[in-house]
Parts: structure tokens; C-alpha cells; sequence
């Protein structure tokens, strides 16, 4: 049978392919030998490997599977890219944390020791000002890629 080809690509190990359909593990070594299977089994295992279960009962372990299985196995091509995508994106949201958190302590820097209950209160609105509009504005630019 194809189990162990299938398990192996997986990288399970017998005990975890069991774990995983509910078998035990005895009946693992079992299938893998080539002893016949119940539908049940079978089913249990097709549905851990995501195949269909005539696929998976039909017996052929010609060379000419082992292609066709490894075939059916491969990553895509547009999954290396999605997971790019993905980091580019982690790491934009991460530099917009920090940025973040960098412009607020750089404001309450500024804005604490210039207070002066009230007497320094215009320069400090337009440096509030300033430092709102960077941030609201921080989102968009890694909306539309700039950062």
C-alpha cells in the first residue's frame, strides 16, 4: 500500500500517523506490510492523508505511482511567494509598532518637561498636531506600500 510512502512524506512517524487517524499502531505496521484492511481503517486514513479512499485502496506499487503521488505532493509555486507576501507584511506591521511606539515616547518626551502649566501651550498644540497627523497618516503609507 501506499501508507508508508504517504506517511513518510509527511515526516510522521508510525505513532503519530496512529495517533492521528485513531489506529493503533500495530495495525500501522500492518497496512504498511501489505496485510488487507476494513473500510473503516481505510477510510480513517484517507481522511488524515486528504485523498480519496479508492486511491488510497488500490494496491499498485508500481514505479509508476511513486511519481504521481510525489507529483500530487509538491508545494506550489505560489506558496513560496504567499509566504513572502506574508513576512513582508509582518515586518511592516512591526515596523509600524515601532514607529509608533517611538513617535509616543519621542511626543511625551518633548511635551512633559515643556508643559510649564499652560505657559508653552501653543507650540506644544502644534507639535501634537504634528505628531497626530504623522500617526494617523504612518497607516496609510504602509497601506499603499511606501514603507
Amino acid at each position: 500500500m501506499q501508507v508508508k510512502i504517504l506517511r513518510l512524506h509527511k515526516s510522521w512517524s508510525q505513532e503519530q500517523l496512529a495517533q492521528l487517524s485513531g489506529l493503533n499502531v500495530r495495525t500501522i505496521q500492518r497496512i504498511e506490510k501489505g496485510e488487507s484492511v476494513g473500510f473503516e481503517t481505510l477510510k480513517s486514513l484517507a481522511a488524515v492523508f486528504e485523498i480519496d479512499v479508492n486511491d488510497l485502496k488500490s494496491q499498485n506499487n508500481d514505479k509508476h505511482d511513486l511519481p504521481n503521488i510525489q507529483e500530487e505532493m509538491t508545494i506550489p509555486p505560489d506558496l513560496e511567494e504567499q509566504k513572502s507576501l506574508a513576512k513582508e507584511k509582518v515586518q511592516s506591521i512591526k515596523y509600524f509598532y515601532i514607529t509608533l511606539a517611538v513617535s509616543l515616547g519621542l511626543f511625551i518626551f518633548i511635551f512633559l518637561p515643556n508643559y510649564n502649566q499652560g505657559e508653552n501651550l501653543e507650540p506644544l498644540i502644534v507639535l501634537a498636531i504634528a505628531f497626530a497627523l504623522r500617526l494617523l497618516l504612518l497607516p496609510l503609507a504602509f497601506l499603499s506600500g511606501c514603507i
